[in-house]
């Protein structure tokens, strides 16, 4: 049996992120933990922090984690699950259980930066992405889970250091028996007649049995064709490998806009280079 772990604040963003989770894992017939840490905030004082003070934020975490997941499995009776409180940070504290039990096949976090108020940092959700070396799926407000049909990848044909991250993808197309739509901006092209294509070795290992690949020409917003493509063809979750300076890294910062509106009602999967 497969593992997912959804992550949650108990925000009512991190809540849906954990719903959508138990769909996924009903679908998958898979195992989910449904985990939440914390930290206690530092003090700079000669004088101890109480400890009433910790042992009331692990009750109360206790708490809310024992109602949120009677409530879980009230609705998805068929799901194996059960609820961490664990004290640290979240990526450490992810990376610690995933060693010492099996991998998990997929992270899932609620998107709190799509939202008009954050509950969860900006910083924190995109360190999860980059850091977590497994498939994060940042799930935004207001989503809910239906059975996945077609799953975009935007690839900016970089291919070098992607093995892992291409072995990713196929795993998870495989699972969820969907279309994989591999989509290129060819930002500086005018016309397919001059087009770059893939690296072989970048096709041999995304080819899977319903791999399908679009080149997207006469387009310098390569954002605005990301989100034309999504919207148009109807696609389920947007895949994308982190990197510095990417539309990918834009959609978790307060600045961006546009690119965000339009697509945010879409999850969205972080893939990792190899090494990462």
């Amino acid at each position: 049996m497969s593992l997912i772990i959804a992550a949650t604040d108990f925000s009512n963003i991190g809540k849906n992120a954990v719903n959508y989770a138990c769909g996924l894992a009903s679908a998958q017939n898979a195992q989910l933990i449904i985990v939440h840490s914390y930290l206690m905030p530092i003090m700079f004082s000669d004088v101890p922090m109480p400890a009433t003070m910790i042992n009331d934020t692990q009750h109360d975490a206790e708490s809310q984690m024992d109602k949120l997941v009677n409530d879980c499995s009230a609705a998805y009776p068929d799901v194996n699950m059960e609820g961490k409180v664990v004290y640290g940070d979240i990526v450490d504290v992810i990376d610690e259980y995933s060693e010492e039990h099996i991998i998990p096949q997929i992270i899932v976090v609620g998107n709190s930066s799509a939202a008009e108020i954050n509950t969860w940092p900006d910083s924190t959700l995109y360190e999860t992405f980059k850091k977590v070396k497994y498939p994060v799926l940042a799930v935004p407000p207001g989503a809910t889970f239906k059975p996945v049909q077609k799953l975009c990848f935007a690839f900016d044909n970089k291919h070098a250091g992607n093995h892992n991250a291409f072995s990713q993808l196929r795993d998870i197309t495989g699972q969820l028996n969907a279309e994989l739509h591999v989509l290129n901006i060819q930002a500086n092209v005018p016309n397919q007649d001059n087009k770059p294509d893939f690296d072989e070795d970048a096709k041999t290992l995304l080819t899977t049995p319903n791999t399908k690949s679009h080149f997207l020409y006469e387009t310098n917003d390569i954002n605005l064709g990301i989100e034309t493509f999504i919207e148009k063809n109807n696609m389920d979750i947007l895949a994308m490998i982190p990197r510095k300076h990417t539309f990918f890294e834009g959609l978790f910062h307060k600045s961006h806009t546009k690119a965000l509106a339009h697509h945010s009602h879409i999850p969205v999967l972080a893939l990792h280079d190899d090494g990462e």
